[in-house]
């Protein structure tokens, strides 16, 4: 018994020590992560204009058409509390800073009011693999737990960052922090997928998750506003299919949070582009996600807000 306890502590002891090799390894080696906070770090004088968010953001806003000095800070699947925290971060330090762009997101907006369906096909959660990433390779510290083990918690497949030796791409985004999506990658089927859950519009919403959700826009509202800096709130465009799939509570809801918001916040810009004209089947990626030509049509229009032509 004691050989076997001995064995045991001892196949535990390299087991760990393996684990802690390859932790501090995945430090060292390129991820999107990294790329983005370093670039903050070194360019953080030719920043003026930041786009923060997810998804909709990182895939659908290509920085060079926005103008110089842009950069898109945005990473898929980020929670809004990670925006909030990186706002914090950098304003105060991007000295030249002049607009912060952030999105406003339906499906952000549901406050526990998901329509509960039998059988309905899970999604993946990656709210530990955001929390992992972003305290480990971003600096955030808005999580109660200081080191968030890539090993444990990241569903990103990190042993193939830990033997790949190309760091294009490692870094998977183009060097203004933008990934395009190419309309040969889309799949069968792909207006389907992305789509907002149902609603069960009688339900309250959920005050916890609402006011949390509050705080973190306020956050940001806050901290661009003693900078003296734009504060542009956006929706992105989307595919009819997802459209049909909106409830016009929700969107209520929406408008009632950016007022409440303005109300105490004047400095803050509401655009709303889910409606825009001019996107096309072909422009996205799937319901909700655009693809690069669509991403080309959303930035001329942003840009077109950031700076209006001259008449």
């Amino acid at each position: 018994m004691k050989r076997f306890i001995l064995s045991l502590a001892g196949f535990a002891s390299i087991l760990l020590l393996m684990m802690a090799i390859i932790e501090v390894g995945l430090l060292y080696r390129p991820n999107l992560y990294a790329y983005k906070r370093q670039y903050l770090d070194r360019h953080a004088d030719d920043i003026k204009v930041l786009l923060l968010g997810s998804s909709h953001i990182e895939e659908g806003i290509k920085p060079e058409l926005i103008g110089d000095g842009t950069f898109n800070l945005a990473i898929s699947a980020r929670l809004n509390k990670y925006d909030a925290a990186l706002a914090e971060m950098y304003v105060p330090r991007l000295k030249n800073l002049k607009v912060l762009v952030m999105p406003l997101d339906y499906t952000n907006f549901s406050f526990g009011r998901v329509k509960k369906v039998k059988n309905a096909p899970k999604g993946i959660d990656l709210s530990s693999t955001c929390s992992c990433m972003h305290t480990k390779y971003m600096g955030t510290r808005v999580d109660p737990v200081w080191y968030w083990s890539e090993i444990l918690n990241s569903k990103l497949n990190f042993m193939s960052r830990f033997w790949n030796r190309d760091e294009k791409v490692l870094q998977e985004c183009d060097s203004l922090g933008y990934i395009a999506l190419d309309i040969k990658d889309r799949q069968p089927g792909w207006e389907h997928y992305s789509k907002p859950s149902g609603i069960d519009p009688t339900m309250p919403i959920d005050s916890a998750q609402y006011n949390a959700k509050f705080a973190e826009y306020e956050t940001i509202a806050k901290v661009t506003a003693e900078a003296g800096i734009r504060f542009l709130i956006i929706t992105a465009p989307v595919n009819e299919h997802y459209k049909q799939a909106m409830d016009s509570t929700i969107t209520g809801d929406m408008l009632r949070f950016v007022g409440k918001l303005k109300q105490k916040y004047p400095h803050v810009e509401f655009y709303d582009f889910t409606y825009a004209d001019g996107f096309e089947a072909d422009d996205f990626h799937d319901a909700s996600h655009l693809n690069d030509p669509g991403a080309v049509k959303f930035s001329r229009l942003l840009a077109n807000v950031i700076t209006p032509p001259k008449h």
